[in-house]
């Protein structure tokens, strides 16, 4: 996949199929819009996205949604989803002035090039998101390139979206943020040195400091998790939050890597999360805590397993039921 960072660097392409927007989460409606376009048979298959996010940059209250996924999660995503060429252009606030009618003429199709543009029923555009997909019909037909308008993915009644993923994790379920974006909710970082409890507790963890602190924390709790080491994925049992037990303890985001020995501090890890267990609580004595640990890992091994995840066999990513084949 090409990445071109800036539209000045763009190599017109008028015969493209196009698709435009921030796409934090790269979720299954994301998804089906990139299907569509492969299907399409135009090319290059092109996504034009913005760094950094508009609503770092146009939002007048309060401080933007938490990311599902960083920019460069983003990259990989749309790389391992067929993209070929992924156009990122600065979003300051002269590009948030631009009218829906001089994105497309002047940006669209004089800079980028298109033959048709893939978009969602809600998809806005241009200073204030005053364009839509009927504005864009319009255009199209007026300036000579096609609009597909891709239906959304529906689940439990509602759209999939980022938001509705971001109110799943807030509320701790993993388990639901999995299915709307076809793969786990995943955190990265480095792991760091901790106070070694769980090593004296006979449960060894590996403490993660975040990659990226713009990126979404999930609800407080213990999560069945995927933790994967170099490359190689592991059963795990993920604490996020508090640790009340202990009254001079700080927060952390720690994973038990059941059956993992091997040293790791300094390595870049990532975390990702299946299944809330249970909710952040106090333990009177050690002695508790250890008996909560073990009941934590072994339903975290049956939860895992019942999704797929086998600890005696290799395993890989899989999705709740056959969404791929409805997108």
């Amino acid at each position: 996949m090409e990445v071109i960072r800036g539209l000045e660097n763009v190599r017109r392409e008028p015969g493209a199929s196009l698709t435009v927007g921030s796409f934090d989460g790269v979720h299954l409606g994301h998804q089906r819009i990139l299907h569509q376009m492969r299907n399409s048979g135009h090319k290059p298959l092109t996504v034009l996205t913005f760094d950094p996010h508009p609503q770092t940059v146009v939002r007048s209250y309060g401080d933007p949604p938490p990311k599902l996924t960083t920019f460069e999660e983003r990259i990989n995503l749309f790389a391992e989803l067929g993209v070929d060429r992924l156009i990122v252009a600065r979003f300051d606030t002269d590009f948030a002035k631009i009218t829906p009618e001089d994105f497309v003429g002047q940006i669209l199709i004089e800079q980028v090039g298109l033959s048709r543009i893939f978009v969602g029923p809600r998809h806005g555009f241009g200073a204030g998101r005053k364009g839509n997909s009927s504005m864009l019909m319009e255009l199209g037909k007026k300036l000579g390139f096609e609009v597909e308008v891709v239906p959304p993915v529906i689940r439990d009644g509602k759209f999939v979206s980022s938001s509705r993923i971001r109110k799943c994790l807030d509320a701790g379920d993993a388990l639901s943020a999995w299915r709307f974006m076809g793969r786990p909710f995943y955190l990265f970082g480095d792991v760091v040195k901790g106070d070694e409890r769980g090593n004296k507790l006979g449960f060894p963890t590996a403490n993660l400091k975040l990659e990226s602190p713009a990126k979404l924390s999930p609800k407080p709790g213990v999560y069945a998790s995927l933790t994967e080491v170099n490359g190689c994925r592991w059963l795990s049992v993920s604490h996020f939050g508090s640790r009340p037990t202990f009254k001079e303890a700080e927060s952390s985001i720690e994973t038990h890597i059941i059956g993992f020995n091997n040293d790791i501090y300094g390595k870049r890890i990532s975390i990702g999360l299946i299944e809330m267990l249970r909710e952040v609580k106090s333990f009177n004595s050690s002695d508790a805590l250890v008996a909560q640990i073990k009941i934590d890992r072994n339903e975290a091994i049956v939860k895992l397993t019942e999704r797929g995840f086998s600890p005696y066999t290799g395993f890989q990513d899989r999705r709740i039921g056959n969404i791929s084949a409805k997108l």
